[in-house]
């Protein structure tokens, strides 16, 4: 392939293009609209709009482009199995390292997972955005500028709890939820329907929010001061005496490199990679890639006796193409609450089984996220011998779960068996289970934000780098909380909070 051509000098060049990567690159480039914007991704540019969520297209053509986001070894990619597919590697995933049998589910992270193309995750995940309550906040942060800069994100995003219309089913579930639930929160909450980011369509699936809708019309191309370099790796940070001065950037199919010099850099490659690039930059900071913060995923299906259809009076007839979320009607929510609640409920509903040979008239389907015992010695190495697939320092995962989390994975079984217990059966094979560590993808605290410059965070309040003037953070690797609920939203936030700084810094340069 041909060398592209690139910029040598740009105001701000960041680094990874899923939702946080956007936020910033949109928020900047409005604040500030004479800054020179490049933001560079190691993967594929997957469609014409930059980042649009693939759920929103075809099942053929989605599963061809989920094919190429899955990086460049094999070994890791998903495979036909789909009990394996379901439980490590998604389609439109690749597993950090290839998958070993004899690794135990919960230590090591064995199912840790990337995406490799132009919108990351964000054009694969499940669109979940509620925010986070109690003890998920950052503490340090003043409430009214977090919740200020959380309105933003949602903004953004395209939040609303109004993606699916009313059925039925849905009322049966939500009303059985409530009954059960209720009880355990504080005034004001409770149970109800989740938050999604996407815009509701009548009689048919919402349209779910990818980068795209984060970029608005950057993901068009911009008016020329924005532009993304797909297929293009950052090797490392260039920085002298606490300044970042740019990048040397890779082409990865014609091998060409590329320094670019930048007043501002903001690595946002996702909660892995994001410390990884730091690492072989030589910036290495202690707390690098430790405090690794996982979900324990508590995964179980339910047949409904005597209810309602779910919602094919609402849509018609669906016919399953494999992923399950063609199939969805709705979907609610069991907050988190502190003390008392430390997981975060997602219940599905879905007009009909991906189950062969059962064809329940309501199927219901669980997913628990539990808050993590924060430790240390959770972290990912990375070798100076080593490298990966991309020639980037090799990545080993250390982790594991403590008593007090085994003790909430327990708590979120119980949840479910009640759940069950009113609604009809358990799915024949379907019961809770604790789904390998990694599976959530909702990796925090690789580069955990903090108050003070103390040793055990990355980064400031606004996602500045410890040391630096101009380098910045991003993504679900900056939240320092212990955390149950989906995690985007949040790092949206602090995203919006980083490009506000880095606004000001370019403003103050003359920018």
């Amino acid at each position: 392939m041909s060398r592209p051509e690139l910029p040598t000098e740009v105001d701000l060049l960041v680094v990874g293009s899923g939702p946080v990567g956007s936020a910033i690159a949109r928020r900047v480039h409005e604040a500030v609209p004479s800054a020179r914007i490049l933001m560079a991704d190691l993967g594929p540019r997957l469609t014409g709009e930059a980042g649009l969520h693939l759920s929103n297209l075809p099942a053929q053509e989605r599963g061809e482009l989920q094919a190429k986001s899955q990086g460049r070894d094999p070994r890791t990619a998903p495979g036909e199995d789909q009990a394996l597919v379901k439980k490590y590697a998604d389609r439109g995933t690749h597993l950090v390292a290839p998958r070993c049998e004899e690794q135990p589910e919960q230590e090591g992270m064995p199912a840790a997972v990337m995406s490799s193309n132009v919108g990351g995750m964000g054009v694969h995940w499940a669109c979940t955005a509620p925010r986070p309550l109690d003890s998920e906040r950052v503490p340090f942060l003043p409430d009214e500028e977090l919740d200020a800069a959380l309105g933003v994100a949602e903004d953004l995003l395209s939040v609303t709890q109004d993606a699916f219309e009313d059925t039925a089913g849905g009322q049966l579930v939500l009303k059985t939820l409530s009954e059960l639930f209720d009880g355990d929160y504080p005034d004001g909450r409770h149970v109800q329907p989740m938050p999604l980011a996407c815009t509701p369509r009548s009689g048919a699936l919402p349209r779910w929010a990818g980068p795209d809708v984060v970029l608005g019309p950057l993901a068009h191309g911009g008016d020329g001061r924005f532009g993304i370099a797909a297929d293009t790796i950052c090797r490392r940070v260039l920085f002298e005496d606490g300044r970042a001065l740019g990048a040397v950037l890779q082409h990865l199919p014609s091998g060409a490199e590329f320094k670019v010099g930048a007043r501002a850099v903001a690595v946002a490659a996702d909660a892995l990679r994001t410390p990884q690039l730091l690492w072989a930059s030589g910036i290495r900071p202690h707390a690098l890639g430790r405090y690794l913060n996982d979900q324990p995923k508590t995964v179980s299906s339910v047949q409904v006796k005597d209810g309602p259809a779910a919602g094919i009076e609402a849509r018609g007839s669906v016919d399953f193409t494999g992923d399950i979320r063609d199939l969805e009607t709705g979907r609610f929510w069991v907050p988190f609450a502190d003390p008392g609640r430390t997981s975060h409920g997602q219940v599905m509903t879905l007009d009909t089984s991906p189950i062969d040979g059962v064809d329940p008239e309501l199927f219901v389907g669980m997913v628990w996220y539990g808050a993590k015992e924060i430790q240390a010695s959770d972290r990912v190495e990375f070798s100076t011998t080593e490298a990966d697939a991309y020639g980037m320092p090799k990545m080993t995962i250390h982790y594991s779960l403590t008593e007090r989390d085994r003790e909430g994975i327990a708590r979120a079984r119980a949840d479910q068996e009640k759940i069950a217990a009113r609604l009809g059966d358990f799915l024949p094979g379907n019961e809770p289970e604790l789904f390998p560590a990694g599976s959530s993808k909702h990796y925090q605290g690789t580069v955990r934000m903090g108050a003070a410059d103390d040793g055990t965070s990355v980064c400031d309040s606004f996602s500045r780098v410890w040391g630096f003037e101009n380098l910045y953070v991003g993504g679900n690797g900056v939240i320092p909380t212990s955390t149950a609920v989906n995690p985007t939203l949040t790092s949206v936030a602090l995203a919006v909070r980083a490009a506000e700084s880095i606004s000001a810094l370019l403003a103050r340069e003359n920018c």
